[in-house]
């Protein structure tokens, strides 16, 4: 009994030095190496498509990992400069019709007084004139508290800006030489003791990862196909575009179909269009619910995870690292997991 209860306490303290070291690599050490690890993981990813075009054409794996990723980089380059150039016309197109808009929020906000006046019986000038004789104190802390925060913001994401790109370069010219000693720099690692377990608790981390990332994309097309067909047949004209959207609103954890469809069937509801009010909390329930079924199905499936573990190391992840958490979440339980199994 007593050297169970001592290898059952050697288990818990393992446990608790590989979870202690996961989550300071994860919080310090990833951030620094992450240009780096991305350009690894690129680089495996290419390897395959680079040793078959080094067998056809005979060519040097410099200047076909110089080509492959170069061509990879135009292309998410002609990809971001479309994106750009669409967002920039659409605000182009709300700046050249800022009057008309205007005239219709005007039109708009007095046909929901008239509503709510329907509704409480309240006078819909009343509504009108408290909201006015409230406007000069809202303007006011816009100019003096929202206007400059989104000043700051603007010039804190243009620093960002220009480190991004400077990142990016380093992940290019970093893919590039790792794609040139690709099989030197992983002979070496299975040589040593150290690499040989990094790389096997790597290989698992990577193909859970790639189930995790799978999985949520699988969630994704079929969340925004239930918002496109929705929104179509409710006889939406940007149904597509609109749809695509909220799905990948619903992708991010903070923000979710609930976002959009709960006040805009309120807004539909307080306009009296209660038919287009029921189909968009109609469609957010449909969304919810396979998500909520699908999720914890799907990545509990892939990772090796019961569902409950999932909603967990989310929850916590959540807690621990912020935002991301629920991705690094499940990525340290699969770590730790992986680790303890190696060692």
């Amino acid at each position: 009994m007593k050297n169970e209860a001592k290898e059952n306490l050697r288990n818990i303290g393992k446990i608790c030095v590989i979870t202690l070291a996961v989550y300071a690599g994860i919080r310090w050490l990833v951030p620094l190496f992450l240009p780096f690890l991305i350009s690894f993981l690129l680089a495996k990813l290419l390897n395959p498509a680079i040793e078959r075009l080094e067998r056809k054409f005979r060519l040097k794996r410099t200047i076909l990992s110089s080509l492959l990723v170069g061509i990879l980089m135009v292309a998410l380059g002609l990809l971001l400069a479309f994106f750009l150039k669409t967002l920039v016309g659409q605000i182009k197109n709300v700046a050249n019709n800022l009057d008309l808009y205007q005239q219709q929020a005007e039109k708009l906000w007095q046909d929901c007084c008239c509503q709510v006046e329907n509704i409480t019986g309240i006078k819909a000038k009343d509504i009108q004139d408290s909201i006015e004789q409230q406007m000069p104190n809202i303007m006011g802390h816009l100019q003096s508290s929202v206007f400059p925060a989104i000043m700051n913001e603007t010039i804190t994401y243009a620093k960002n800006m220009f480190i991004l790109v400077g990142i990016s370069f380093v992940i290019i010219i970093s893919t590039i030489l790792i794609l040139k000693d690709y099989k030197k720099i992983r002979g070496s690692l299975e040589k040593h003791s150290i690499g040989s377990i990094g790389l096997q608790v790597c290989r698992r981390t990577y193909a859970a990862g790639g189930a995790y990332i799978k999985s949520q994309l699988i969630i994704l097309i079929i969340i925004t196909a239930i918002c496109v067909i929705g929104l179509y047949l409710s006889g939406n004209e940007y149904a597509l575009l609109t749809g695509c959207s909220i799905g990948i609103c619903d992708a991010l954890p903070f923000l979710g179909t609930g976002t959009v469809f709960v006040p805009w069937a309120l807004f539909e509801m307080i306009q009296g269009k209660y038919m287009l009010a029921a189909i968009y909390a109609v469609i957010y329930t449909i969304c919810s619910l396979m998500r909520e079924v699908l999720e914890p199905k799907l990545l509990g499936n892939k990772l090796g995870m019961n569902p409950l573990t999932v909603i967990v190391s989310m929850y916590v992840g959540l807690g621990i690292y912020g935002l991301w958490g629920f991705a690094l979440g499940p990525l340290s339980y699969i770590l730790i997991k992986e680790i303890y199994l190696t060692t």
